[in-house]
């Protein structure tokens, strides 16, 4: 009997844990109010397209090209890593060495700012903005991004393998 002490508190406390842990769920229309403690205002929600935008910048920030590569479409990553090609190397060097080659010497590469191409520095304000219908199979939602500033510009995020990912059509047009 007093082995079994110890293991139900440790149980209890756990149980005790896992609840405080719980994810707060959205909140739905007419929901009774006794379940406002444990759901989210949709005011607080951030639309998952601003937080890919977030995530790549951090991940730029903190020296995490690979990551920051990978919050990239699968076009705006060929057209990054085509042009990578021809120094040997691969797409996310372009992010890690600031350089993009414009030919097969890597001495006449160009200066290569990823946040200034895919985004702005200092961003004070990230906010969605109603995307037309594209009549095509990709899911694409448009950003207006503010900086400390006053810069403003807009850019696309892509639905892609189950994430948004930073779409940039100028880098992907000049590959064409």
């Amino acid at each position: 009997m007093i082995q079994r002490k110890p293991l139900i508190l440790k149980l209890a406390l756990g149980v005790l844990l896992t609840a405080c842990a719980a994810p707060e769920l959205e909140r739905l229309e007419d929901e009774p109010a006794a379940t406002e403690n444990f759901t989210l205002p949709q005011a607080r929600r951030t639309h998952p397209a601003i937080d890919g935008c977030q995530r790549f910048l951090v991940a730029l920030r903190e020296g995490q090209y690979e990551i920051a590569y990978r919050y990239l479409s699968s076009d705006t990553r060929k057209a990054l890593a085509l042009k990578a090609q021809a120094v040997g190397w691969r797409g996310e060097d372009v992010l890690r060495q600031s350089k993009i080659p414009i030919s097969q010497d890597i001495s006449q590469a160009a200066p290569f700012d990823a946040v200034a191409t895919f985004a702005l520095p200092s961003i004070q304000t990230l906010q969605l903005l109603a995307t037309p219908a594209s009549g095509s199979s990709t899911v694409e939602q448009r950003l207006r991004i503010k900086s400390n500033n006053g810069q403003s510009r807009e850019l696309t995020m892509r639905f892609e393998g189950l994430a948004w990912r930073i779409h940039n059509p100028e880098l992907t047009a000049a590959q064409n």
